[in-house]
């Protein structure tokens, strides 16, 4: 069969082929064959002392290395490539006169794909470089694959962020339409939690959904009637009972969601207002059986209740505030919390004064 029957029909034309071998007899006969072939695109290097350089600069598709050079041979080179992890290592055609065993498995196991012993068989050469190449445009369309679901993996997430960030946003401004306060208090909360649990060392990506969670920590609150939501003064004990359903509204109109937020919105909607030693609702949870998320919400919740002013009562001095936080930790808060909340104090002003108005 002649060469031209061999590969014509399917050659890749834009397909890059490199020989380093110091013998021009060689390289002479391979260039030829290879053009016989139709491939376009080859480079000769006969000084393997620039062969990493014309490499680098070249970026061959397959290589054609001779294992015995002077000063920088083939296994030098494989060295080389292997320590830079380069891909090129994994398409390279050893050119070797050796027969024994011992020289082809140190090529093998440095990475090379197969031999072409001397003297050359040209229809075996054409085979041999055709499979490679092939086998190198399968992992590079591979690899270009990969590529294209990574970026629509990373556009989905992005999406998905968005998504939960508008929803979020708009369940604030529920909240705002029914109480302007309730409002302020929610953007003020939301800043207070990300400080403290940034305080705490909790991973920066969760210290944002846990911001945009705490949001929701009063969602629940829309399905409590105006005259006890919006009373000026203080609830009657009936009047608390059915104030404290808000816990369990929110947590079952954030419920059964695949999101991150607002998995934790449910968590913190249902337990923030939980006590550390047990005495909280609505279901008494006591210490660490209370959600991490639920413990941070508590104490940044209540420090806002405090300072700001209610039907029932003005607004309490930051400083009194800091000090009812630390009488309570070990009693209603997690003392680890309230540590973090008061190494973060100086921070938690400026939020408040910045969103007082």
């Amino acid at each position: 069969m002649h060469m031209l029957e061999i590969g014509l029909h399917s050659i890749d034309n834009s397909a890059k082929i490199m020989i380093i071998d110091d013998i021009r007899s060689n390289t002479l006969l391979l260039e030829k064959l290879f053009r016989m072939e139709g491939h376009e695109h080859i480079s000769v290097i006969h000084d393997s002392t620039k062969a990493l350089e014309a490499i680098e600069k070249e970026d061959p598709d397959v290589l054609l290395l001779d294992l015995s050079m002077p000063i920088v041979s083939g296994f030098d080179i494989m060295l080389a490539l292997k320590a830079r992890n380069h891909p090129l290592l994994h398409s390279i055609l050893v050119i070797t006169a050796y027969h024994d065993t011992e020289h082809r498995h140190r090529a093998l196991q440095l990475g090379a794909s197969d031999f072409l012993t001397k003297p050359f068989d040209p229809r075996e050469v054409a085979l041999k470089v055709r499979h490679l190449l092939e086998t190198v445009r399968q992992r590079k369309l591979h690899e270009k694959q990969n590529l294209r679901l990574e970026v629509m993996l990373m556009e989905h997430t992005l999406q998905i962020s968005e998504l939960q960030e508008e929803y979020v946003l708009r369940l604030i401004q529920t909240m705002k339409h029914r109480d302007n306060e309730t409002g302020r208090h929610l953007m003020r909360m939301s800043h207070y939690v990300y400080e403290v649990a940034k305080q705490l060392g909790l991973e920066e990506g969760f210290c944002n959904k846990l911001k945009h969670a705490s949001s929701m920590h009063d969602i629940g609150k829309v399905a409590i009637p105006d005259e006890i939501l919006l009373k000026k003064g203080r609830l009657t004990p009936e009047e608390f009972d059915i104030m404290k359903q808000h816990t369990i509204i929110g947590a079952e109109l954030l419920s059964k969601s695949k999101h991150e937020v607002l998995i934790l919105g449910e968590q913190i909607a249902l337990s923030h207002h939980e006590k550390w030693d047990g005495s909280g609702y609505p279901n008494h949870l006591k210490g660490e059986e209370i959600p991490l998320e639920a413990r941070i919400v508590a104490v940044c919740d209540v420090f806002d209740a405090l300072t700001s002013v209610r039907p029932y009562k003005p607004a309490w001095p930051v400083d009194k505030a800091l000090e009812e936080i630390l009488q309570q930790s070990g009693v209603h808060f997690d003392p680890t919390i309230v540590e973090a909340f008061c190494e973060v104090s100086t921070e938690i002003v400026k939020i408040r004064n910045m969103w007082l108005e």
